[in-house]
C-alpha cells in the first residue's frame, strides 16, 4: 500500500513538473513574441546614390595612405550606401569613434584650419547621429538626414584635403 501511495505521489509530482515546465515554455514564447520589433521605416535602405563621393588628387591620396583613421572613415562612408537605417543606428557609435580618432591623428600637412573645420562638422553630425540612435525609438527621417550630412561632410573634407596640395602648388609657382 505504501508503494502505491508513493508511486501516486511520484506520478503527481512528475505531472506537476511537466505542466509547470510547459507553462514556462509558453511564457518564454510569449515574451519572445511580445518583444518590440524593428519598425519598418528603420528597415528602409538609406538613399545616398545621388551623392557621388569626391575623389582625392594623387598628392592628397599619397598624404592619406598612412592615415589609418581616414582610411577607416572612407570605408565607413562607402558602406553607408549599403546600410539600412537600422544598420546605421547600430554602427553610429563606431562611426563616432572613427571620427573622434580621425580628429586626433591628423597628419602634419593637413593641419589647417579648413581641414580641422571639416572634421569638426563631421564630429558634430556623428554625435547627433549617435544621440539619435540611442533613443528608445530612433526617428528614421532624422537618421537618414544625418547620413546624408555625413556623406556631404566627408566630401567637403576630401575637397579640403585636395585644396592643401592645390595651395602648395600655387605657392611654388609664385615663388
Amino acid at each position: 500500500m505504501k508503494l502505491k501511495s508513493l508511486l501516486g505521489v511520484l506520478l503527481l509530482l512528475i505531472t506537476t513538473v511537466g505542466i509547470l515546465s510547459c507553462s514556462n515554455g509558453d511564457k518564454k514564447n510569449q515574451e519572445l513574441n511580445s518583444r518590440p520589433s524593428v519598425p519598418s521605416e528603420l528597415q528602409d535602405k538609406i538613399k545616398l546614390d545621388s551623392i557621388r563621393l569626391v575623389g582625392l588628387s594623387q598628392e592628397a591620396k599619397a598624404g592619406t595612405d598612412e592615415w589609418m583613421m581616414y582610411i577607416a572613415l572612407n570605408s565607413e562612408v562607402k558602406r553607408l550606401e549599403e546600410y539600412t537605417i537600422a544598420d546605421l543606428v547600430n554602427n553610429a557609435e563606431t562611426i563616432n569613434n572613427v571620427i573622434d580618432s580621425l580628429a586626433q591623428t591628423v597628419p602634419k600637412p593637413f593641419e589647417t584650419n579648413a581641414v580641422e573645420a571639416r572634421i569638426r562638422t563631421l564630429k558634430t553630425h556623428s554625435e547627433l547621429l549617435l544621440d539619435n540612435s540611442k533613443r528608445m525609438e530612433p526617428e528614421a527621417s532624422i537618421i537618414e538626414e544625418l547620413s546624408i550630412k555625413l556623406k556631404l561632410d566627408f566630401n567637403n573634407l576630401n575637397i579640403q584635403l585636395n585644396e592643401v596640395y592645390i595651395m602648395d602648388n600655387s605657392n611654388e609657382v609664385t615663388n
